[in-house]
């Protein structure tokens, strides 16, 4: 029998260290062949990344490839495509050491290429009989920007030659079905991969180089974000979002290149291009599989239907073998993240779907009080805006009747990304413990059009704020929540989101900002590369409209920021520098707000090792409770200066 008791307080099995009790923490990239399929899942418990095979013939059981070293790739920052399959049956990959061959699991890899020292980074690989073809991001100047560019390497001599060099990014090197041709995207400041884009192929030669490079599509100037080339037979497919919404095109290897919608729709069929390899669509020639704004849609002889997968909404990576038979990484509300083997080979008949791999046994959620969300929609500033709303949700607790529950608003990170009604231990850990969260898609989120990710250009630290403002009044007004118990929460992008929403509001009573932006001007003169055109986009040109980063950075407006607020920083992180949040914790212990800070030794943008992960969980609960007046129902090691 439910016992009552207030909302916030509730004692919960759902908690940190069940984070680290599932398979795995997730799965992060997938490539299928046509005698399985290989996965990268992250650890647990030390947070890194490991690379499996499964065969695809019956009874067959996963196998660790690259013992003992963990795939993954720093390039961009941000990494992906650290691995790829060859069709003799073995495996390129990389980590922070290099470049690596290896021809069977048990077999010592051989290392293709040195990364001096972290130096030299790798991703996005593809291959021809001879070479392969990456990514390489050069950082071996100190002082100056590393230099991006595509390269070949001998897989006999390890010989390194660059394949294309000038721009400032390259992505998604392909090489065609033949052998004879390579495909790839390129871009320049100011643009992101998502913004303003040209597709490149050339011929290649038999030494890795390449000749007669032409310039197949390009967004330069025409506002048209062009991403994700692969090849067919007879045809290139790739991305473009032309209509406002990312669609996906066939094109004519010709002397006209025509291109042929091949699914029109006003819908995403893709998602921002922050790590490499991750794939919305795949073809084999005969079938298309594409994933529209969270529906697998598969194409076959001009006919699109939609593939039922009960119980999914998220999926990435996606495959499609000779066979018809689609792997991809899937999640749902009620569903972990998992390796999904689904045969679409029989027309007539339902797909048969097989989890290859999961992070989490379902029957391990089962036992879990997993509230599922709602889809919600309010106005802001007369733009139509959506989120997800997860209500209180423990069998064993009812809050007072004459209460509301408290709020936590989540704005994601990015700015360019999206919040997606998939399975999130971490919201389901407050959501257990009787607060209500909601997971806001601002203006300049994707999913929802180009002409709505754009809104947020030249306009961050606003028009977002306005929307999470907005998103707090709203569920107030329709009475879901206590007023006087509304916190809000983010990290990165969202962190910044979190403290431009309390210099402009009192509606949030709490909160806590995770390795968040606090000084614009700061972060223009410390960031890295690939996100230093992304600043002037949103905000403006630097040093010459200076004065909008003042006004737009927490750090210089201490004086309106009253709200109890705890920040938590990884000690190692590259992309915001960990002394923005130090800085804006001095300033607030000195005005008298209460208010904590928590580092993390060996963590870097983002928490990944388990102990991070169990504390920063913790604490922010705690804070938040604590500021709210709710006794929370476990400890913390947070400590609180300034409490009220």
């Amino acid at each position: 029998m439910a016992v009552e008791a207030p909302y916030g307080s509730w004692t919960s099995t759902i908690t940190p260290d069940l984070f680290a009790k599932g398979n795995c923490k997730a799965i992060c990239e997938l490539q299928a062949t046509e005698e399985g399929v290989f996965w990268v899942e992250q650890s647990a418990t030390t947070g890194a990344r490991e690379l499996y095979f499964q065969s695809s013939k019956p009874s067959s059981t996963r196998v660790r490839w690259a013992s003992q070293q963990s795939v993954q790739n720093c390039v961009h920052e941000y990494g992906g495509g650290s691995f790829l399959p060859l069709n003799d049956g073995s495996v390129i990959y990389t980590t922070v050491d290099g470049v690596f061959h290896q021809i069977a699991p048990e077999a010592p890899p051989i290392q293709l290429a040195e990364a001096s020292d972290k130096k030299l980074r790798y991703a996005d690989f593809s291959a021809s009989q001879t070479h392969v073809f990456c990514v390489n991001e050069c950082h071996l100047s100190p002082g100056v920007d590393p230099e991006n560019r595509i390269i070949s390497i001998d897989m006999s001599t390890k010989e390194q030659k660059i394949v294309a060099s000038g721009a400032d990014f390259y992505a998604s090197p392909r090489v065609s079905l033949d052998g004879k041709r390579l495909v790839w995207m390129q871009w320049n400041h100011a643009n992101m991969p998502w913004d303003e884009t040209s597709i490149h192929m050339a011929v290649l030669q038999s030494d890795g180089t390449v000749t007669n490079e032409i310039v197949i599509r390009d967004g330069t100037g025409q506002k048209i974000n062009y991403y994700c080339p692969s090849w067919e037979e007879q045809n290139l497919l790739m991305i473009n979002d032309s209509t406002n919404f990312w669609n996906l095109y066939e094109v004519d290897i010709g002397p006209e290149y025509k291109e042929r919608n091949v699914f029109p729709v006003d819908h995403e069929i893709g998602y921002p291009h922050w790590q490499f390899a991750d794939r919305p669509y795949a073809s084999n020639g005969s079938c298309i599989i594409m994933n529209v704004n969270g529906r697998l849609m598969l194409r076959r002889q001009l006919a699109v239907r939609e593939v039922p997968t009960p119980g999914y909404t998220a999926f990435s990576h996606l495959s499609i073998t000779q066979a018809d038979v689609v792997y991809a990484i899937a999640s749902g509300p009620k569903k972990a993240s998992c390796v999904l083997r689904i045969d679409v080979s029989k027309e007539d008949h339902e797909p048969t779907i097989d989890v290859i791999r999961t992070a989490r046994e379902d029957s391990d959620l089962e036992a879990l009080d997993i509230s599922e969300p709602e889809h919600l929609e309010f106005q802001s500033d007369g733009v139509p805006v959506s989120a997800w709303f997860y209500r209180p949700k423990n069998r064993h607790f009812n809050g007072p009747a004459a209460m509301l529950p408290p709020v936590l608003l989540l704005g994601h990170g990015g700015p360019t990304a999206v919040a997606m009604n998939c399975l999130d231990l971490k919201k389901q850990f407050f959501t257990s413990r009787g607060f209500a969260v909601l997971d806001v898609n601002y203006r300049g989120s994707t999913g929802c059009g180009t002409k709505f990710r754009n809104m947020l250009k030249g306009q961050w630290g606003v028009v977002d704020r306005d929307d999470m403002i907005a998103a707090a009044r709203s569920l107030v007004a329709r009475r879901l929540v206590d007023g006087e118990k509304v916190c809000i929460q983010g990290s990165s992008a969202g962190g910044y989101l979190v403290l431009s929403s309390l210099i402009h509001s009192d509606v949030f009573k709490a909160a806590v900002c995770s390795y968040g932006v606090a000084d614009l001007v700061g972060l223009a003169k410390d960031t890295h590369k690939f996100e230093r055109g992304y600043n002037e986009t949103l905000i403006g040109k630097y040093p010459e409209e200076e004065q909008i980063y003042k006004d737009r950075s927490p750090i210089y407006h201490i004086d309106r920021l009253n709200t109890p607020i705890a920040f938590l920083h990884g000690k190692e992180d590259t992309v915001v520098p960990v002394s923005q949040s130090i800085e804006m914790y001095e300033k607030l212990r000195e005005k008298g707000v209460t208010t904590a800070l928590m580092l993390f030794d060996d963590e870097g943008h983002g928490f990944r090792g388990a102990d991070a992960i169990r504390r920063s969980t913790e604490a922010s609960y705690v804070f938040l409770c604590k500021a709210l007046g709710i006794e929370p129902s476990i400890s913390s090691d947070i400590e609180i200066v300034n409490a009220k």
